[in-house]
């Protein structure tokens, strides 16, 4: 097979430095998730178990009555998603091909949420959305709408002065004031993931901000050419000279304010969603031409297996304190059963932390 080989890309490209952006922006999360400097799989579960395993994840209580065929659907499909990440990772780690495999790693750790997301969401009684927005609508009231503060999950950027939100309209912050400025390409490290994080949400959330910004400069249009129709007739019913068809408008400074007030916090939801967007349809190349050193990508490569992997248990914990986690130690072992000890990968583990937690 021939060996692909990629030329260096300048040190300065538009797609290096989105790379170098989106790479500091993904550890940021994963360090806010497992601690800095983890990211083996043994690591990530015994450091997220360190910090982030608090009493309301303990099993207790009935068993809640929900759909378990459609719950465990939407975990098998996470899952399956995140053996694949955790195997190409692995397999692609010490040649060129990671870059490539980066481009899916970037979907595939969106998928592992989302799968995860709408396994919670119907194990606490709800119905699975059929699509992407309702699902990461409803992740702000999974995470964000309630009292737990457990990092990245519940991290998210409202706008500023937003019930329970900062001063700059973060909610689930570490209670001081973020640096903003800090930029993603310095060398950040410790408590600076939380600026990191904090700007990647922000910066996604302006991306929702300038949409629907659009969406109502369309409808102001539409609006403003309906009345110059209207007009038109009775200017030619008058035998007036016909008006110039409008082609643009502009949002007053209290139409802007009030369409950007509206927008929903944004979460790591929606930053993944917006990775996946990027990787999968604006710039394709940019996790292969993006990195310049193999190094880079490999880092990348771990840092989503390891958040990926992180983003399931908190997730599975959640659902085995709801249904029991017998139950779900039960749907992990069908799953193991057909697969090698090489390939269980993350789910082993977890498996083996859930028994001890039950």
């Amino acid at each position: 097979m021939a060996r692909i080989v990629f030329p260096p890309p300048p040190v300065d490209s538009e797609q290096t430095r989105s790379f170098r952006t989106h790479a500091s922006y993904i550890r940021a999360f994963r360090e806010l998730a497992l601690g800095e400097g983890t990211s083996s799989l043994n690591n990530a579960v015994a450091g997220l178990h360190a910090s982030a395993v608090p009493v309301l994840f303990s099993p207790g209580g009935p068993p809640n009555a929900c759909d378990r065929d459609q719950l465990l659907a939407c975990l098998r499909r996470a899952w399956a998603t995140a053996r694949l990440l955790e195997h190409t990772h692995a397999l692609a780690e010490d040649s060129e091909i990671i870059r490539l495999a980066n481009s899916w790693g970037a979907v595939q750790a969106y998928y592992v949420l989302y799968g995860a997301a709408q396994a919670l969401m119907v194990a606490e009684g709800g119905t699975r959305p059929q699509m992407h927005e309702p699902t990461k609508r409803r992740y702000v009231d999974l995470w964000t709408s309630r009292s737990l503060r457990i990092a990245p999950w519940t991290l998210a950027a409202a706008a500023p002065g937003s019930r329970l939100a900062d001063a700059d309209g973060i909610l689930g912050g570490p209670g001081r004031a973020l640096d903003f400025d800090l930029h993603p390409w310095v060398a950040w490290q410790g408590e600076q993931a939380w600026d990191i994080a904090a700007k990647a949400l922000r910066s996604t959330r302006q991306l929702l901000v300038d949409d629907r910004l659009a969406n109502k400069r369309r409808e102001k249009l539409a609006a403003k050419k309906k009345q110059w129709r209207l007009d038109q007739e009775a200017r030619a019913t008058s035998g007036r000279k016909p008006a110039v068809e409008p082609k643009t408008v502009r949002l007053t400074t209290a139409e802007r304010e009030a369409v950007a007030g509206a927008v929903r916090p944004a979460t790591m939801a929606d930053y993944l969603y917006r990775l996946r967007i990027k990787a999968n349809y604006e710039d394709v190349t940019v996790f292969s031409n993006g990195p310049s050193s193999d190094r880079e990508a490999i880092e990348v490569g771990a840092d989503l297996v390891a958040l990926a992997s992180a983003t399931l248990l908190v997730h599975e914990l959640r659902i085995a304190a709801i249904i029991g986690a017998d139950d779900l130690i039960k749907a992990m072992d069908a799953v193991l059963l057909h697969a090698s000890g090489e390939s269980a990968g993350g789910l082993a583990h977890r498996r083996d932390l859930h028994a001890r937690l039950s």
